[in-house]
């Protein structure tokens, strides 16, 4: 903290030097692209996950990509969704010309809700897409049950949860596939990338041929840089010692603030291991001002924002102009649940009421610790609490 009382809060990613020995490393060998270090990290992935196959691509959206073009899903296919995430997580169903049914979130994890995806279900839905937000694993083990029970593949949405549990088994492993980001601000950095996994041999082959123009069907460039796999081997050595400080620094803001009643930090549920790629935090009541309360705050330095706006009512789902591959939900053949309807328009009342002015997400990542947390908290409390 300085004299006009503001915080230099540390940057994320921290890159030192055994990160500038992996990219010299690969400058090097002069390969740039996808080759051996891509595989080592693969294979590093792979057992840290704890899961048979591992595919390094370009980034995430590549991998929700694959992810439903390996599982053949096209023209009048429905998937079921999030509202509530960044708009990869969605927008790579119009990627295969498929249908968006956005299902509303419960008010735990701001995952999908299990019984609300039961309600969404019909003869043609043919995958459910499921978000970890932030780092805090969903309602997972209830919504895989309701996959398996309806024989229907369920693709696991990662990107903010390297290293979470749910009954000691870690986030990527409840799905026939999961996708993690690997982009700059996530907890595991190479500045820009993805890996996908998943158990299933014949998928792991489907993926490994559509990311690399190896396969009869339409494929891809979708490969992974010798630099990201480099960085990755890096970024996994230090996962799990980053998470524990996230965690550390997630538990004494939510001791700081549990005083305030319309205040409420979000920490993971029994039996879970949330790893905080941003701490959640919840409001209560409304601010007519609450913008102007978050810049002041972001003015003392803080890492502090309102998080995203609902998916359904983005363009990409509402938009001014039909696009030239056309919209999937007004193909003359189909005739499923969101036929004749508009997405800006859907009933999802959880996800209305909180994620566009009650939740705000809080960067917590290391070398931040005991100071900044602190000077974040009381600052919170002046500019929130009651």
């Amino acid at each position: 903290m300085n004299a006009n009382n503001c915080i230099q809060w540390p940057s994320w990613p921290m890159y030192g030097e055994d990160e500038y020995a992996a990219v010299e490393r690969v400058i090097k060998s002069n390969q740039l692209f996808a080759d051996l270090e891509v595989r080592k990290f693969e294979e590093q992935y792979s057992r840290y996950l704890g899961c048979k196959f591992a595919l390094g691509l370009g980034n995430a959206t590549q991998g929700l990509h694959l992810a439903l073009a390996a599982l053949d899903i096209g023209v009048g296919d429905e998937v079921i969704v999030t509202p509530y995430s960044w708009i990869s997580s969605a927008s790579c169903i119009l990627m295969q010309n498929a249908i968006p049914v956005f299902c509303d979130i419960e008010k735990e994890s701001f995952g999908l809700d299990p019984q609300e995806i039961e309600k969404k279900i019909t003869k043609r839905t043919k995958a459910i897409i499921v978000v970890h937000m932030f780092g805090y694993p969903s309602k997972i083990q209830e919504i895989a049950d309701i996959a398996r029970k309806h024989e229907i593949p369920l693709i696991e949405d990662a990107s903010h949860t390297h290293g979470a549990t749910v009954g000691g088994v870690s986030i990527g492993n409840f799905g026939a596939i999961s996708v993690f980001s690997l982009h700059q601000r996530k907890t595991l950095s190479v500045g820009d990338g993805g890996i996908v996994c998943t158990n299933q041999e014949y998928i792991y082959n489907k993926i490994r041929k559509l990311r690399s123009f190896g396969d009869d069907q339409l494929s891809y460039n979708y490969r992974m840089t010798e630099f990201a796999g480099a960085l990755g081997q890096v970024g996994l050595s230090k996962l799990n010692q980053h998470n524990k400080i996230r965690q550390r620094n997630a538990a004494q803001l939510a001791e700081l603030l549990a005083d305030q009643k319309n205040i409420k930090v979000l920490i993971g549920r029994h039996d879970e291991e949330a790893v905080y790629y941003a701490v959640l935090i919840e409001l209560e009541g409304n601010f007519a001002d609450l913008e102007l309360r978050i810049s002041n705050l972001q003015s003392l330095g803080i890492p502090i924002r309102k998080t995203w706006e609902p998916l359904h009512i983005h363009p990409h789902f509402n938009p001014m102009k039909v696009p030239g591959r056309g919209l999937p939900w007004q193909h003359l053949e189909y005739d499923g649940q969101m036929k004749g309807k508009n997405y800006s328009e859907l009933d999802l009342p959880i996800t209305n009421e909180f994620c566009p002015n009650k939740l705000l997400e809080l960067y917590v990542h290391p070398p931040a610790g005991v100071s900044e947390i602190t000077f974040a908290a009381k600052n919170i409390k002046l500019a929130l609490g009651i």
